[in-house]
């Protein structure tokens, strides 16, 4: 219940909302207002110039944010979404509200996986209290596990199946013939994932982050990204010899989830919001390039849409964004987010991959292997 009269400020946001053709009350101003996580800042207060007087006056900016809001509130409406969507408009939404709508959407499958994985010993190692919830993690995991769709394995048999490319594939298969990993099976998948999320690449051996590349492709056949990982030696590329064995440039060396968190904590406004409207375009890019390349089977002939999909079919990089897009044609605001922090996270390994980049060859080579819905976000590209 308002408990005073509306301010003059408040009374200014009402009508402005009504010339808009819509209604807001000033208890519906306040319980925007409320904490945790507001979706309306406080009035601006100026000094009318008696002594301890102050007066509220109204922010346009804030206006078209009321008039937003009450054209999408209603009984049951989820905060983080109505924030996200605000923030997406480019509307003035606190800063604090945005950032945390978008490490809720860490912290939530971070509680979720120490619920399943149960009490931690005191002085457990992480590697041994995971192993120890291995068998709980693949049952739980493989019910939410999202896995390669059907529309794109279809695509994936056409192209394996494409008389155009046979010499293609031989030649993939030549590079990638000497007995690479097999993949990993559901619950390999679900351990090392767990292992990777909460303490990083550390004790997770190349070879085993190349069979995990090649189980999240999603077919039997040539995958260069994933012999990358799974070589050693002197063939092993100069960006991934040295000490510690186990990182990858580009990769974080601690927890996916803390390097996550982090970027929905510290990453600039508008960087966020350019990443969030690179996330809100991975849908139509993914049924478009779908599309483009069914068509392009259709007629027998190799384009640039069939390069696009071999790139990340070969070599295992941006096609998790083709899946997300087919699964999450319609996504929420908060898998939205998710989105968005994948990019990010995508796009500093790519820069920081560059930036290291030993040579010119190296460098263009990254440049190849960065995928559209990535691109606008990866500052070291000689031409985004």
């Amino acid at each position: 219940m308002v408990r005073t009269a509306p301010s003059a400020a408040d009374v200014g946001l009402i009508e402005y909302a009504r010339g808009h053709g819509v209604e807001v009350s000033a208890r519906q101003l306040e319980r925007w207002r409320g904490r945790p996580d507001p979706l309306l800042t406080p009035n601006p207060r100026g000094r009318p110039g008696r002594p301890g007087g102050s007066t509220s006056s109204t922010d346009l900016a804030v206006g078209e944010l009321v008039v937003w809001l009450g054209r999408r509130q209603r009984q049951g409406s989820r905060r983080d979404h109505l924030v996200l969507g605000a923030f997406g408009e480019g509307l003035p939404v606190p800063e604090a509200s945005v950032r945390s709508a978008f490490a809720r959407t860490v912290l939530k499958p971070a509680a979720e996986m120490s619920t399943t994985l149960g009490p931690r010993a005191q002085r457990q190692d992480l590697d041994d209290w995971l192993a120890d919830g291995a068998d709980r993690i693949a049952t739980d995991q493989q019910h939410h596990v999202v896995r390669v769709p059907q529309r794109m394995r279809a695509i994936d048999k056409a192209l394996q199946q494409l008389p155009a490319l046979a010499d293609l594939w031989d030649d993939m298969a030549a590079h990638d013939d000497d007995s690479p990993g097999e993949p990993l099976d559901n619950a390999g998948m679900a351990y090392y994932g767990a292992l990777g999320v909460l303490q990083g690449t550390e004790g997770i051996s190349r070879e085993v982050m190349g069979r995990f590349l090649r189980a999240r492709t999603g077919i039997t056949g040539p995958n260069l990204g994933a012999r990358v990982l799974e070589t050693s030696g002197p063939a092993m590329p100069p960006a991934l010899q040295g000490p510690p064995a186990h990182l990858v440039p580009g990769m974080p060396q601690g927890s996916v989830l803390h390097h996550l968190y982090s970027l929905a904590q510290e990453t600039p406004m508008e960087r966020l919001r350019a990443a969030w409207q690179a996330a809100g375009a991975v849908a139509s890019w993914a049924l478009n390039l779908c599309a483009a390349v069914e068509e392009q089977i259709a007629t027998g002939r190799v384009g640039p849409a069939i390069g696009q999909w071999l790139k990340g079919l070969l070599y295992g990089i941006g096609r998790d964004y083709l899946t997300i897009g087919l699964v999450e044609s319609e996504p929420t605001p908060s898998q939205q987010a998710g989105t968005t922090l994948m990019l990010l996270f995508t796009a500093s390994a790519f820069d920081t991959g560059l930036e290291r980049a030993a040579d010119q060859d190296v460098r263009e080579a990254l440049e190849f292997l960065v995928s559209t819905p990535v691109r606008p976000l990866v500052t070291g590209l000689a031409d985004p």
